[in-house]
């Protein structure tokens, strides 16, 4: 047999990978819910909500997430990417229930509560599973369609939000995940999962259904016992918390923990979420030359461009690339913004004939963030982790980036009002400019790399720079 007919197949590689991302359309539903639903929630006669009610409302979604994030990571080993997701599929569903037919204020606030579980679990477990059952040469791509989902949700709920009552778009937002959890129930367990729990005749049938009767699916299954060896995971001890911090204190392990939390923690404060979340009032801040509104819709449709392309060309051009490219325009970018801002606040007249820069500004932010620091981040927590901690440290990120998130999205409209949107903006690019340095110094390309090799890589590196190491 020759060496084209011993390639994997990879269209079932990309049905699973595309449902299971449907757990990222589930997540970016219940981000984008919020906006279209504010004016009408706080207008209504039947419960009455403060201002301030709704954004601890809007707000609540983090605290779920970072609340369960740790039983969530918790659960990824002992019960497997798949079968956590499902689990964490029915608290989603409950919460969306509550916000469905809710009566009083605390029915919305804890709805809104459990959402946050199962955005937790969607936004860990989705990229762990999709990088346990893809082929190296496609665990980019593919990795990338969670974050071009949660894109797909936000612009979902914000369309039907134009249209529809508060009600008729809270139940087709709860309908998604009843999809969502129906066509995933047919997707097989990962092939490393299922190794682990001594299952081999189904990890090997697995394999064989994802790349194709004719692949080497012995060969595979040897590559995950070879890290677990690597990493002393597959003995018995293994299931013990001492032995799950042992494996976290490992200098691959530490390295990996640098890595993520620090994509984690720049994704965040580069601002994103302020921008998408205030992206009308910021564009009527800014004088554009267009209808603010008009304005904000051109901004989500330039982000799911941009996840798009992220999509053809992670496993091409390659990871560190594309988070280099991505920090230094989206700097470039929101540098830009800040100067306008504040020649604007000093003199409107000497940039009265630039209204159309902040959309530029913004517009190449948010596509350059989607094929950057957007999927990358997400996507890595599934590859650079062996397996018995991918749970555990994935946990820790999702707590940072809610964290991260909240304190951000409060801080933003607080700085704007003290200091002013210009140099509110000129902040925002300081940590652009970090979060490149920090990817040049500390991430690796991990890009045509098996889990395997990526261990040994890291493994093998020497202190914590690992971003100039090759394959």
């Amino acid at each position: 047999m020759d060496n084209e007919s011993k390639k994997p197949n990879h269209l079932k590689q990309y049905v699973a990978a595309f449902i299971a991302s449907l757990g990222g359309f589930a997540t970016g539903t219940m981000l984008g819910w919020s906006a279209p639903v504010e004016s009408r929630l706080l207008a209504q006669e039947e419960v009455a909500l403060t201002s301030s009610q709704f954004a601890w409302a809007v707000s609540f979604l983090n605290l779920g997430g970072a609340l369960m994030s740790i039983p969530v990571g918790l659960a990824v080993k002992p019960f497997g990417a798949r079968n956590t997701l499902l689990l964490f599929t029915i608290p989603a569903l409950i919460g969306w229930i509550l916000i469905i037919w809710f009566q009083n204020v605390g029915m919305l606030l804890t709805g809104r509560l459990f959402i946050g579980f199962g955005a937790a679990s969607f936004s860990m477990t989705v990229p762990i599973y999709i990088g346990e059952i893809a082929s190296k040469e496609i665990r980019g791509t593919v990795g990338s369609f969670f974050q071009q989902m949660v894109n797909l949700g936000i612009l979902y709920a914000f369309s039907l939000g134009m249209a529809l009552s508060v009600f008729q778009l809270s139940m087709l937002c709860g309908m998604v995940l009843i999809v969502y959890g129906v066509l995933f129930f047919f997707m097989p367990n990962t092939p490393t999962h299922l190794v682990l729990q001594n299952n081999e005749p189904e990890a090997m049938a697995t394999i064989k259904w994802l790349r194709g009767s004719h692949v080497d699916a012995m060969g595979e299954i040897g590559d995950i016992y070879s890290e677990q060896l690597l990493m002393h995971s597959v003995d018995a001890d293994s299931e013990c918390r001492g032995s799950v911090w042992n494996s976290l204190r490992k200098p691959a392990s530490i390295r990996a923990l640098i890595i993520t939390q620090g994509l984690m923690f720049f994704m965040m404060s580069c601002g994103i979420n302020p921008i998408l979340f205030y992206a009308t009032s910021i564009f009527q801040a800014a004088n554009v030359a267009i209808e603010p509104e008009v304005a904000t819709i051109i901004l989500g449709g330039m982000q799911i461009l941009g996840t798009l392309f992220a999509s053809l060309v992670l496993d091409r051009v390659g990871r560190r690339v594309l988070l280099l490219a991505s920090g230094v325009v989206m700097f470039a970018s929101v540098l830009t913004l800040g100067i306008y801002l504040m020649l604007l606040a000093r003199d409107p007249d000497q940039v009265a004939a630039l209204g159309w820069l902040p959309i530029l500004a913004l517009s190449l932010y948010v596509t350059l963030f989607s094929v950057g620091f957007g999927p990358i981040p997400f996507m890595m927590l599934g590859e650079i982790f062996a397996t018995n901690v991918k749970g555990p440290a994935s946990a820790l990120a999702n707590i940072n980036s809610n964290i991260f998130s909240f304190t951000v999205s409060q801080l933003f409209p607080l700085a704007r009002e003290a200091i002013g949107s210009g140099l509110t903006f000129v902040i925002f690019a300081v940590f652009c400019f970090l979060a490149v340095v920090f990817v040049f110094i500390f991430v690796p390309e991990t890009k045509g790399m098996s889990l395997n090799e990526i261990q040994v890589m890291l493994t093998r590196s020497r202190g914590f720079i690992v971003g100039r190491i090759n394959k």
